[in-house]
């Protein structure tokens, strides 16, 4: 498990991404809390929470110091913490180019900048090589610096700064002296002897390689003397042990020989070099080396008295198993201390770490490699408080790896220290002695324990299995009945013993397809030799593909359990058949090509085909190479055609590579050149492909059904990332490449070019397909996924319809033999058959569009039917998919004979034809296709016998218009108003229906409204404007106070107080008391009223009956008069209020009330 437990500082991730040739390092200091980076001459350096992190994400520093080395060469750095307040103390040399400068620096813990705490320059001016350190107990820092000349040196700076104290460790200092006088004893004589020898020795001094120190580690007390402190020092061949005294004193306490008993284990003369070495618990030791590009790790005992190290196990790691460890020069470290408590991390130079537990390191817990991602590892610590390591790593900052232990191991069995220091051979054996290098891995291997009961579960059931099917091909497998039995007592099946189904697996990873796999991924027992392939490996791939099939035989009728296997177990089983089958195609087709390369007519195609083989092959191979340890440092196209289950993750993306290199726009050859590249590198992926479909059709009774959840993983490997890379780069290049052709490049290669496109659309398209159907609905991935099959369909299906037009000359092409140019031209018919099954509508209808209008052309009744019946049934058969925002082809097509004329003479009578002969099993489509087309729509409505629905869409087309937003003039208004209601009487409506009268009620406003503009040609009330409400209407009809208003203006106004509804009327109470005054004011009510004394009756009569207040009453107050809306005029106005707002106007006078009364009674004598 990781979890990140302090991010880096923004400061140490901006200097860890720059530029230039300086390397990145790291360093930590668990017990103190701190860690470091450096790149070039710039340290940074944080402290570290000293609690485990909860936060999601990491905690982020709480502060950082900076500092700048002096030279360019790469600091050699250790950072403490003050032990009273936790002050960052650093301790740094410059490495080879210091001079033998050290110096002490200090940062407080609120972060900024180093400075500086003193310096000391070493006597000789040595290259320092190693350094560490601690806090002293009055807040300094006590340091020892390690010399490549083997020289030891112990520094002391004061907590304030100054001089430092330097004293020199001397290797030859005496740690115990003789007695005073007396006689000369026989072992007082040897000292004396061992004395001098000693001395003569001290002038003959070993190599500075042998001497340079690698290391330096602080331990803890050790309990041999009276030392507070212990350093632990590595040199090239040797450790050694230095006792410190509380005075500062330093004296060597013991040398262990480390490399001669290593040599000896390794039986190795070769240039062994030790790398690493870090302190266990009491005695203990790991020891990391290196002979050339192996690894090796071994434990030993430190005994007591100097003298060999004695080893107690070793393990050399399989090549690979230490990432980025292999280069020349590379460099590593060990460390332990963590959790497993029997474990060893090693860290290499080039960011990769390795974690190996158990008695004898045999099990690998974890391999973390740079190339992978997740960054490099910088440095790493044991932090068994946290379940394991702390790891500093490039991208993610401080991490806790918490690794799953192994179980528990036994315990190393360790010799017992004698009480004299014995001399190394007469120790006696180490108690795992090591013989040559295969028997000690095959000792180790058998001792070694098992990482879980899981791992050891799963492999007693894939031995299980290849048991029973080594028995089955040898002729004596047993019955069905007990095979089975068998296989499910070791754990190979699972589900009920009836089943019919077995468990599912994840991943189909299960022992049965573990087995499969390793049939199909077997490496031939010799490899072919420099010159490169031959017909072995081709054999090699038929006897995977007989043996893969052997097994298949096995499951399903020897042992009878195929259908208890998960459902993702078989498709896995399966889908290896089918890889096996696909990479024996590009391998039939790479020997192909070498064949006509050396003894074929066209042997200049040959060995440009062979050459872009050979190149996908080799690239495909260092591919799988860098993963599998196994095969590296083998011919490359060998290691292609040998893992056959590298098809989809290395071989597809190889040919894709090769595709856009040689044929696509990156290539720079001619066009006949790119057209035979895509012509060998598409042939092998298609090859593939077609290959791996070819076993399926033939094992389709064995595969499970679709709703079974077989799909392992999503999507199948033919329909991958790696297959749909490939044929999509080739569909791109043959489609850019039949473009040049046709456009005057090369007219000969347009139609090969053109098939060669339709062979590939299909399975690009299908794959894409695949790839959406695989993804969960409404998911990010689904979408993704749909973007790229759309781009496939917009790169692919015009292109195919270019190449249809220029084989058909423009005609439909539904014979192939009437209209094809060559035998390469793409048909109509088969762009069809492809845009069908990929939502290719555009392509569809047009060529439904050409047929029709070749049929109409020639005049063929009977072709222009089969025409229309074709186009019917694609939008009957064709319902998009609603889930993906993929219409329907009906919807596509209303669509398009809106805006695409087709072979009609325009759109109009496009759309004629659509409304008068669209069938009526698409009614409801059309419907809502013309929704958005109001003027379209009423009609459709209307030949629907939806009455209604077109009653409501006219009046919808009142208000909006027919050009929409609602800018409809009074004409287009009275208009589709009396469609309206034509519409709600002939769906049956009675004519008092609400809707009708409603209807009625704007049809007398506008009718208002255009008798105005009619009366008076200018201004608002133009009938070409849009309507106006009731009130400006009214306002309208009164006109200004300096004009007036004629008689028929006012009787208008009170017409639309009648046609305005009921709450109008109410809340224009006062402007109807308007109209009443003006229409009072109208007439001369004394000279009517002479007229009434002086004339006849009749006369009289008449001239009331003409007055406005006559007009007005009959059309507020007569019922049969005046369209109304709402409640009646007396509930705002009765008869008798109005006629008193009309005395009251008067004044009073009886001569003219008179009259009044008379007009007034005479315009409501119908009530």
């Amino acid at each position: 498990m990781w979890r990140v437990q302090c991010n880096l500082p923004p400061r140490a991730v901006e200097v860890l991404r720059s530029g230039g040739s300086h390397e990145s390092h790291g360093g930590m200091n668990a017990e103190r809390s701190t860690a470091w980076v450096t790149r070039g001459n710039v340290v940074l350096a944080w402290p570290l929470p000293k609690t485990p992190c909860e936060l999601e994400g990491g905690a982020a520093p709480e502060s950082c110091a900076e500092y700048y080395a002096n030279g360019g060469e790469r600091p050699i750095v250790y950072v403490t913490r003050s032990s009273k307040d936790g002050a960052l103390l650093m301790t740094s040399a410059g490495g080879a180019s210091s001079g033998g400068v050290v110096t002490v620096t200090r940062c407080d813990a609120n972060g900024g900048t180093f400075r500086e705490l003193g310096a000391a320059s070493l006597p000789g001016a040595p290259a320092v090589t190693a350094v560490a350190s601690i806090p002293s107990p009055t807040g300094g820092v006590v340091a020892a610096v390690g010399c490549a000349d083997g020289e030891l040196y112990l520094l002391e700076c004061p907590p304030n700064g100054g001089e430092l104290i330097v004293k020199r460790a001397d290797r030859d200092a005496e740690t115990g002296g003789g007695g005073g006088g007396g006689a000369t004893t026989p072992s007082r004589l040897v000292n004396l002897a061992m004395s001098a020898s000693k001395a003569a020795l001290r002038f003959i001094k070993p190599s500075t390689a042998h001497r340079s120190i690698r290391s330096i580690a602080f331990a803890r007390s050790s309990t041999r003397g009276g030392g507070s402190m212990r350093l632990l020092v590595l040199t090239a061949t040797s450790t050694e042990e230095w006792e410190v005294s509380r005075d500062g004193d330093v004296a060597l306490g013991e040398t262990h020989e480390v490399l001669p008993a290593i040599k000896s284990a390794l039986q190795s003369d070769g240039d062994l070099e030790i790398a690493s070495i870090a302190a266990g618990d009491g005695d203990d030791a790991t020891v990391l080396c290196r002979d050339g590009a192996r690894w090796s790790i071994h434990v030993g005992e430190r005994r007591r008295g100097g003298g060999a190290f004695a080893l107690l196990a070793s393990t050399i790691p399989p090549a690979g198993s230490v990432p980025a460890g292999g280069a020349p020069g590379a460099r590593a470290t060990v460390h332990v201390g963590g959790a497993p408590r029997e474990s060893a991390l090693v860290v290499t130079s080039g960011g990769g770490a390795a974690l190996f537990a158990g008695s004898t390191l045999q099990e690998q817990l974890l391999l973390h490699d740079p190339a992978a991602g997740g960054g490099g590892v910088l440095a790493a610590a044991p932090a068994p408080e946290l379940g394991g390591w702390l790891l500093l790593t490039e991208l993610m900052g401080v991490v806790a790896y918490a690794p799953t232990a192994p179980a528990p191991p036994s315990p190393i069995k360790r010799s017992p220290s004698p009480a004299p220091p014995p001399e190394p051979r007469d120790s006696g054996p180490s108690p795992t002695r090591f013989s040559p290098r295969l028997a000690a891995a095959a000792a180790a291997a058998a001792s070694a324990p098992r990482a879980t009961a899981a791992d050891a579960a799963r492999e007693e059931a894939e031995a299980a299995v290849r048991n029973e099917f080594a028995a089955y091909v040898a002729g004596h497998g047993a019955a069905p009945s007990e095979c089975g039995f068998r296989l499910r007592a070791a754990g190979a099946l699972g589900g009920s013993l009836d089943g019919t189904e077995g468990g599912d697996v994840d991943g189909g990873v299960g022992a049965f397809a573990a087995c499969s796999r390793a049939i199909v991924d077997a490496l031939p027992k010799h490899w072919p030799g420099p010159d490169g392939p031959g017909p072995g490996v081709e054999l090699h791939l038929d006897e995977k593909a007989r043996r893969h099939d052997v097994f298949l035989r096995f499951l399903v009728e020897a042992s009878g359990v195929w259908q208890l296997l998960a459902a993702s177990e078989r498709e896995a089983i399966l889908e290896h058949g089918e890889m096996v089958s696909a990479l024996l195609c590009v391998r039939s087709l790479h020997n192909e090509a070498a064949e006509m390369a050396e003894t074929g007519a066209d042997r200049e195609r040959g060995s440009d085909a062979l050459a872009l083989l050979l190149e996908a092959a080799t690239t495909a191979g260092a591919a799988l190479q860098a993963s599998d340890a196994a095969v590296r440092g083998r011919p490359a196209v060998e290691v292609c055609y040998s893992r056959a289950t590298g098809a989809a993750d290395a071989l597809l993306p190889a040919l894709a590579d090769g595709l856009e290199r040689h044929a696509g726009a990156r290539a720079r050859a001619s066009l006949h050149e790119r057209a035979a590249a895509l012509d060998a590198l598409s042939r092998a992926l298609l090859g593939a492909l077609s290959s791996a479909s070819d076993f399926r059709r033939h094992h389709a009774s064995l595969y499970p059904p679709a709703g079974a959840g077989a799909v392992a993983p999503p999507p199948r490997w033919n329909a991958g990332e790696g297959a749909r890379m490939a044929l999509t780069a080739a569909a791109d290049a043959a489609a850019a490449l039949r473009d040049e052709a046709a456009r005057g490049g090369a007219p000969d290669l347009a139609s090969p070019l053109g098939s060669q496109l339709y062979a590939l659309a299909a399975p690009l398209l299908d794959a894409t397909a695949a790839h959406v159907a695989s993804a969960p609905l409404g998911s990010a991935e689904r979408a993704m996924a749909r973007d790229e099959y759309a781009r496939a369909r917009a790169s692919v299906l015009p292109a195919l319809m270019n190449a249809a037009r220029a084989s058909d000359g423009g005609f439909g092409g539904f014979a192939s033999g009437d209209f094809a140019s060559g035998p390469f031209a793409v048909t109509m018919d088969a762009v069809a058959a492809v845009a069908e099954a990929h939502f290719g509508y555009e392509q569809l209808a047009e060529v439904c569009e050409t047929a029709m209008a070749h049929a109409a052309r020639v005049g063929d009744g009977a072709a222009i039917d089969g025409a229309v019946a074709r186009t019917h049934h694609h939008m009957r058969t064709l319902r998009g998919a609603a889930e993906d925002g993929e219409c329907t082809f009906a919807t596509f097509m209303f669509h398009r004979m809106m805006t695409n004329p087709g072979y009609h003479s325009g759109v109009g009578a496009r759309v004629a034809e659509m409304l008068q002969d669209t069938p009526d099993e698409f009614y409801g489509e059309l419907g809502e296709c013309l929704k958005p087309h109001p003027p379209l729509l009423w009609l459709h409505q209307l030949r629907a016998d939806d009455y209604v629905g077109a009653a409501g869409t006219l009046h919808g087309l009142s208000v909006s218009g027919a050009s929409g937003g609602g800018n409809a003039s009074v004409r287009e208004q009275a208009q589709y108003l009396s469609l309206a209601k034509l519409s709600l009487l002939a769906g049956g409506a009675p004519a008092d229906a609400d809707d009708v009268v409603a209807i009625d009620a704007a049809l007398d406003l506008a009718k208002i409204q255009s008798a105005l503009s009619a009366r008076r040609k200018v201004g608002s009330a133009d009938a070409s404007s849009p309507p106006l409400p009731p009130l400006k209407l009214v306002e309208a009809c009164l006109g200004d106070s300096a004009k007036g208003a004629s008689e028929d203006d006012l009787i208008d106004a009170f017409s639309v107080f009648a046609s305005a509804g009921g709450e109008f009327r109410e809340a224009n109470k006062s402007l109807l008391e308007v109209c009443w005054r003006r229409a009072a004011a109208e007439t001369d009510w004394s000279e009517l009223g002479a007229l009434g004394a002086s004339g006849g009756d009749a006369a009289y009569v008449r001239a009331l009956a003409a007055t406005p207040v006559a007009r007005a009453a009959r059309r507020c107050y007569d019922p049969s008069y005046a369209v109304r809306l709402g409640p009646p005029f007396d509930e705002v106005i009765t008869p008798e209020n109005a006629l008193k707002l009309l005395e009251e106007a008067l004044g009073g006078e009886e001569a003219s009330v008179e009259p009044l009364r008379a007009a007034l009674s005479l315009g409501i004598s119908a009530r």
